[in-house]
């Protein structure tokens, strides 16, 4: 499972980075791509000096942060002998998905990933994306204030979130901390999923059908309509469901209980905030074989944690040496 924006954070796999060789030197091969793009070094931006707490929600830096990451850490498993049945991409980690399903080449998806933020900074007003607990019906119970503001996902039955321009968003969190409903500023400035995207649309796809895609090697889920897509999918459909991808909300929720539907799964979240195997967590139902994991979140001991993951997976780690 790939994680979208919100899920970064400065240092992210620091330990990581640091200790595990292949992890790092695949790192390193994203950097020299993306450093050009952006004038300077990805991984020094990332792993510079200072702590976890520093912000990092620069679309420039983050986008392609969080390509690199999951892909660098996808690609770790994978030589450690994980086989994924299905790719599940959430928001950008469907670009991640689609890298890593073979859809696209890591080259392409960089690109794509530096020249879309750059769309989105130059042209994309101002948004905050809030994550609210416990209140599926908030449409309702505070519709007065939701003129102007959207559900953007809907991760499980008591966790959904709600974006809007900034001025739309900051009467609805007065609401919400006065009714003492538990509610967190996700760090992303933009609008995804709303309305507010929409006047981007013909520039994303003029930047999307400039990319080469191929057919898929592995099968790839959706979080924007819950559709699998395998080798047989048209590679055409690609540009328009980044698109979609990124417009339209994403429905984690449903997206899970349809894999369910197929069967038991172990759901591994390479993501580096460890959320959506949180997510599956609360969506599994009581006495489901299926099973669920991070390899890596914001608390630190990267590499036991990891460890843990691949120990659970019944993988060698062997890159690690």
């Amino acid at each position: 499972m790939f994680s979208g924006q919100s899920s970064q954070y400065h240092q992210m796999g620091r330990e990581l980075y640091d200790q595990h060789p292949r992890f790092r030197m695949w790192m390193d091969y994203c950097d020299e791509i993306a450093q050009p793009l952006i004038g300077g070094s990805l991984c020094d931006v990332l792993y510079r000096d200072g702590d976890k707490s520093r912000p990092f929600d620069r679309l420039l830096h983050t986008n392609p942060a969080l390509v690199a990451f999951e892909y660098s850490l996808s690609r770790v498993l994978m030589e450690a002998g994980a086989e994924p049945a299905y790719l599940l991409g959430y928001s950008l980690g469907e670009l991640g998905a689609a890298i890593v399903g073979g859809a696209l080449t890591l080259e392409q998806g960089l690109v794509f990933a530096i020249d879309y933020a750059k769309l989105i900074e130059a042209e994309s007003p101002p948004a905050t994306m809030l994550a609210v607990i416990d209140v599926p019906d908030i449409e309702r119970r505070y519709a007065e204030l939701f003129e102007n503001c959207w559900i953007t996902a809907r991760n499980f039955d008591q966790h959904l979130v709600v974006t809007g321009p900034v001025a739309s968003i900051q009467p609805l969190r007065e609401a919400l901390a006065r009714d003492g409903v538990l509610h967190q500023v996700l760090a992303v400035n933009y609008g995804f999923h709303t309305e507010m995207q929409q006047p981007l649309e013909s520039r994303m796809l003029e930047l999307a059908r400039k990319l080469d895609f191929k057919p898929l090697r592995i099968p790839f889920v959706s979080c924007c309509d819950g559709a699998v897509y395998d080798r047989d999918t048209d590679p055409a459909v690609w540009p328009q469901h980044l698109w979609s991808a990124f417009r339209h909300p994403v429905a984690f929720d449903a997206t899970v209980r349809g894999l369910l539907g197929r069967g038991d799964f172990h759901f591994v979240d390479v993501g580096p905030s460890g959320t959506l195997a949180t997510f599956v967590k609360y969506l599994l139902p009581t006495g489901s074989a299926s099973l669920f994991g991070d390899t890596i979140n914001p608390f630190g001991r990267d590499l036991q944690t990891f460890g843990n993951a691949v120990r659970r997976m019944g993988l060698n780690d062997a890159g690690r040496h």
